[in-house]
């Protein structure tokens, strides 16, 4: 049987990979030789189901790849087809604006998943560059979306100890949600530490660039991405998205800020 039409091809990666950007979905094997999206807690997993000869153009163009033990995941080349695909720009674009992939929910509480621009913050642009890893960027949008769902405003020196603080005066009028969101970044800030949460805050929430956070702050050069390091790992270990940093990083980190420091 001949593969698909380059036209069938594209219609179809539009339809499966979208359901693959989740980190919890896979393509599986079934037992009439096609594949089908699985994921963890949908209703729907299953349904998208797509052919052995589709499912092997995907990985001869690099859009999927083995994920562990079993399955398919979506690659990220794969992500990067998917963003300028849906942005309507072609590859050369989508890679200098760093279009990504983001899980997000509509109005209606469903997901969906959206087009971002990650050079837009200062994490998207270090993840970019492999100064961070996966689940260091991972624990710093999570605690900027629990900022913003908090509705506070992302200014630069604001006192974290009122975001701590949380208050009942009116707290009445607070949705849940929000105090919810509110509750969680207190409790983040607080597992992180001080001195660390300072540098966090500023690069995850009001959205500075480590330049201009090091130099608000007096530091060496290279001294803010060690400093911003050891508080994402502590960040990450807070979320259960990474056991705790290791011992020979930690050290590390800390030789590297004392040669940056001059120390």
């Amino acid at each position: 049987m001949s593969g698909p039409t380059e036209n069938e091809l594209l219609r179809e990666a539009r339809r499966v990979l979208r359901k693959l950007a989740p980190a919890r979905s896979r393509l599986v094997p079934l037992d009439d030789g096609g594949w089908a999206v699985v994921q963890r807690g949908d209703p729907e997993s299953g349904r998208t189901k797509a052919t052995a000869e589709t499912v092997a153009a995907f990985r001869r163009r690099g859009w999927i790849e083995r994920g562990g033990h079993s399955g398919l995941v979506l690659s990220e080349a794969g992500r990067s087809w998917i963003a300028a695909d849906t942005a309507g720009v072609d590859a050369f674009v989508a890679q200098h604006q760093l279009l990504g992939l983001r899980l997000t929910r509509d109005e209606s509480g469903e997901e969906c998943v959206v087009v971002v621009n990650e050079g837009e913050s200062p994490l998207g642009w270090l993840k970019a560059r492999g100064s961070i890893d996966e689940a260091q960027f991972e624990a710093g949008e999570r605690l900027r979306r629990d900022y913003t769902l908090a509705g506070l405003e992302p200014r630069t020196g604001t006192d974290l100890s009122t975001v701590r603080g949380s208050g009942a005066g009116n707290a009445a009028a607070i949705p849940d949600s929000v105090l919810a969101a509110k509750e969680r970044f207190s409790r983040a800030l607080s597992a992180v530490g001080p001195g660390l949460s300072d540098l966090l805050f500023d690069v995850c929430c009001a959205l500075r660039g480590l330049p201009a956070a090091e130099a608000d702050k007096g530091w060496p050069k290279r001294s803010g991405k060690v400093v911003l390091g050891l508080a994402l790992d502590r960040l990450a270990a807070h979320y259960g998205l990474r056991r705790g940093a290791a011992p020979s990083r930690v050290r590390g980190w800390s030789a590297e800020f004392a040669e940056a420091a001059g120390g």
